[in-house]
């Protein structure tokens, strides 16, 4: 590199990062222009004139995960530290780093299933697209119907044919919407072969990806799918949380209801029994169905914020010092 280009390099690389200058500012002194200015800043870090170092974080509560799997018997769990706490970012959080290690889960799986969710969208969003180490193109299927009338870019469709394409994979879809007007609506639609060959391979999945809502926060509920009567019914069910349209009671029993008859999504009971299921979810006010959804084994693997982990944690122990209480008096 001649003396004079080095030169260059170093000022501009100087000024920018140590003294704070703005690009402008730098192409102003220098007399070039502020795309000339980018361009050194490129180069300067290529060559090695610039070295950046940060210090170590890990992204990860290591203690927290362990707490999970050994108090529910989980198979994997990934805390993610969350920054400020707030919902939408520790979504994000727990989407940016978790995506690469949940992909590593998949390089084995020849068959995915994906369920909506706000979660599950920032995680797949963040996986970085790769082919199979086998060169067999997974199959990747979509767990439920769409939501609304509407498909946005966290229904289950979508994100199931975002994953097949990251993955270089197929996609296998569900034409239907969450809900049916009634059973018997639901078990026609069930019964037509296009849709019975995609159901057909809810039982044989390999992995299963699904987000755990609320009564009151979840897709559901912010897409205004369940009326008030609706939510009203499954609380006095005693539903606590819901995955792929089932409601569920703080034991993870599927609480009884017309809904339950009218629903397109993958069975609890299939999922009970399905080789792995990671549940991917965010926040503090979802402890309740968590902790149901891990007491009931429908999920085998749990990603969270570490605001979450420590809420489900402190709520299953507080339900296990109350067994201890009933079981004394």
């Amino acid at each position: 590199m001649a003396e004079s280009n080095r030169a260059m390099l170093t000022s501009v690389a100087r000024m920018y990062y140590l003294d704070g200058l703005g690009q402008s500012e730098i192409a102003n002194i220098l007399g070039v222009s502020r795309s000339t200015v980018s361009r050194l800043l490129t180069t300067a870090r290529e060559r090695g004139v610039v070295r950046i170092s940060v210090d170590d974080y890990d992204p990860r509560d290591g203690q927290l995960e362990q707490a999970l799997i050994d108090r529910f018997g989980l198979k994997r769990a990934v805390v993610v530290r969350s920054l400020d706490g707030q919902p939408a970012n520790s979504r994000r959080a727990v989407g940016y780093f978790a995506a690469n290690i949940v992909a590593g889960w998949l390089t084995d799986a020849h068959s995915i299933g994906v369920a909506g969710g706000r979660t599950i969208g920032q995680m797949i969003h963040f996986i970085d697209p790769q082919p199979h180490p086998t060169g067999a193109s997974p199959e990747v299927v979509q767990l439920m119907g769409t939501v609304g009338s509407t498909p946005n870019s966290v229904d289950a469709s979508e994100l199931a044919r975002t994953l097949a394409r990251r993955l270089h994979g197929s996609f296998h879809t569900i034409n239907a919407p969450a809900f049916m007007d009634d059973a018997r609506s639901r078990d026609l639609l069930l019964s037509h072969s296009q849709i019975r060959a995609v159901w057909s391979k809810l039982p044989t999945l390999d992995i299963s990806i699904v987000g755990i809502g609320t009564l009151v926060d979840s897709v559901f509920a912010d897409r205004s799918v369940l009326s008030v009567a609706d939510i009203e019914t499954l609380r006095a069910a005693g539903a606590v949380g819901e995955i792929c349209g089932h409601f569920f009671d703080a034991r993870g029993r599927e609480c009884r209801s017309s809904l339950q008859e009218r629903v397109i999504g993958v069975e609890l009971e299939t999922l009970r029994r399905s080789p792995e299921v990671i549940a991917v979810t965010a926040g503090s006010a979802r402890h309740e169905a968590v902790r149901a959804a891990l007491v009931g084994q429908l999920v085998h693997t749990l990603v969270i914020d570490d605001a979450g982990a420590m809420a489900v944690l402190d709520g299953a122990e507080h339900g296990r010092r109350s067994e201890v209480v009933t079981a004394r008096a």
